[in-house]
């Protein structure tokens, strides 16, 4: 089959019911459509299998970018950047939206202009909206052992409006505008790391969930009450909003990795479990956003956390939504202070950044399964073991004193009371995995997440370097002046992605130390706590000398 070879970067989980293949990291493909849509590519698998997959999730080889720039130029007479497959073209593949995150045949309409305006019959709060991945919570369809959490979705949809327009704009210099004023500074503090010029964090704590409803109780959704402690000033704000922010922060900063957010859910979004679970992933994402330097003190961010008039939050969402350094302009805000990397140094930097990311993403899911089975284990057959323990010595004293010895008593009472210890052990193994395993899946999960938007930073980096790559191999004259200013604002991109990586390592430093700790604090209280209770039984029997 005529096509082009491509390996496969990551997994993908195609949905089969939207065409779509599921591919798997190292996978050969063959691609037979490389513009199937805003961001996808068909292809065609070894098996014989047919669909679309994201193209930011495969890579082509040097000789085939060439001969589909020449089958592009022969084609359309000109270059074509968006038929050609690079790595920042394919960033937002999502944009297609299959049912899960957009359209199918149920999907409300689109509206004129601004496709994000909010309307309550648009509502990813309202009951009835189906446009969304369906999440059951009840309590019947989860084992005994399972502990349940509010899931946190993983990115799989940063904008192709980015795509088109942001870093390929940017390092063709086509986007030189930018507001006045603005300016996100770079520092190298060792002079060997890169890293965004600290600023104050901003903590927030979110409470009082409420049910609130409109068009006379046909319309229900959830609102919470959030308090940065900068201001001590409450706002209230739905998930929908949380969900403009995130996608508004996406764009602005294309090169950041944004935390997903929770999972948008169908089923049980009222039950009070759920809604405590939901309010404590929303504070925890919106801590996390709180502690980047660039992020917490952004426009957009100052908006969300302040604004307490419905006008003037319909002011601002638009400004936000026409934001001029968004995008390409993004890059043209940043200042490093100090040499720009040089271009093999920051692929270098990405690489093994790309590297580690891979790594830690298969380390963080062995660890969640090994909670899970060290959780069914604790709260299954080691709690059964010790609770049968428990039967029989607590039978084995009432056996004994059914004896006729007077002078056995305190040894039979001993043998109850040890009955009685490996029932208390027995419950302390089944609510142990809630203070240790848990916690820390729960903690590890927000990295999941993360680490799952690292591929679309990744190939913000890898698109641009792809973009001068093809500037510096067409055959047309070059400006030394412009050649010179192409390299430099791909190294300014490079700086961003290195300040972001750093980031990231720096955030991880600091949480894992913490997790880790809490991790062998409760296992050490655990263990303690089992040897007092032995400790204490053993008191009770008297000394056989």
């Amino acid at each position: 089959m005529e096509g082009w070879t491509a390996r496969v970067l990551y997994d993908f989980d195609g949905q089969s019911e939207n065409a779509e293949l599921t591919i798997q990291e190292n996978e050969l493909i063959t691609v037979v459509n490389q513009d199937a849509g805003d961001g996808w590519v068909e292809a065609v698998k070894s098996t014989g299998q047919q669909g679309l997959v994201p193209a930011a999730y495969i890579e082509y080889d040097d000789i085939q970018y060439e001969s589909m720039d020449n089958y592009n130029q022969n084609d359309q007479g000109s270059y074509n950047a968006q038929a050609t497959p690079t790595y920042d073209d394919a960033v937002g593949y999502n944009q297609r939206q299959p049912p899960q995150y957009g359209q199918d045949a149920h999907s409300p309409p689109s509206y004129g202009g601004d496709q994000r305006e909010w309307s309550e019959e648009d509502s990813d709060d309202n009951t009835n909206n189906l446009n969304t991945r369906h999440t059951d919570y009840d309590d019947e369809s989860r084992s005994s052992h399972t502990l349940r959490s509010n899931t946190i979705k993983k990115s799989m949809n940063r904008f192709t409006p980015y795509v088109k327009s942001g870093a390929e704009d940017f390092i063709l210099g086509k986007d030189t505008e930018t507001s006045v004023g603005t300016s996100i500074t770079i520092i190298s503090p060792n002079n060997i790391d890169l890293v965004w010029q600290p600023a104050d964090v901003i903590t927030c704590v979110i409470t009082e969930p409420i049910k609130r409803q409109k068009f006379k109780g046909m319309k229900s959704f959830m609102s919470y009450h959030i308090t940065p402690q900068s201001t001590n000033l409450t706002v209230e704000r739905r998930y929908k909003q949380f969900d403009w922010f995130h996608d508004r922060l996406g764009e602005k900063f294309p090169c950041f990795i944004i935390p997903p957010l929770p999972e948008k859910v169908i089923a049980g979004k009222f039950q009070d479990e759920f809604v405590e679970q939901r309010r404590e992933k929303l504070e925890q994402w919106l801590n996390r956003i709180g502690r980047h330097p660039i992020i917490a003190h952004c426009n957009v961010t100052n908006h969300f956390l302040t604004c307490k008039d419905d006008k003037q939050w319909k002011v601002g969402k638009r400004e936000a939504e026409s934001d001029r350094t968004a995008r390409s302009g993004f890059f043209l805000t940043v200042n490093c202070e100090g040499p720009l990397p040089e271009p093999l140094a920051s692929e270098s930097y990405v690489a093994s950044f790309q590297n580690f990311s891979k790594k830690m993403e298969a380390n963080i899911d062995k660890l969640i399964r090994q909670n899970e089975d060290y959780t069914s284990k604790m709260m299954g057959s080691v709690r059964n073991m010790y609770s049968k323990y428990s039967q029989l010595f607590k039978e084995m004293g009432e056996i004994f004193d059914t004896g006729p010895l007077n002078d056995s008593k305190q040894v039979n009472v001993a043998i109850l009371g040890t009955g009685r210890c490996y029932q208390d052990i027995s419950d302390l193994y089944d609510a142990q995995p809630r203070l240790d395993a848990h916690a820390m899946s729960e903690a590890i999960r927000e990295y999941q997440g993360m680490l799952s938007s690292v591929p679309d930073m990744l190939h913000v980096h890898k698109g641009a370097a792809q973009k001068v790559k093809e500037f510096t191999k067409s055959d047309s004259e070059k400006d030394p002046e412009e050649e010179q200013k192409v390299l430099r604002r791909y190294n300014t991109i490079s700086a961003g992605v290195m300040a972001e990586i750093n980031h990231f390592h720096r955030e991880r430093n600091s949480d894992f130390n913490v997790i880790i700790r809490n991790f062998l604090q409760t296992q050490l209280q655990f263990h303690k706590n089992v040897c007092f209770k032995l400790e204490h039984a053993l008191t009770q029997f008297p000394d056989p000398n």
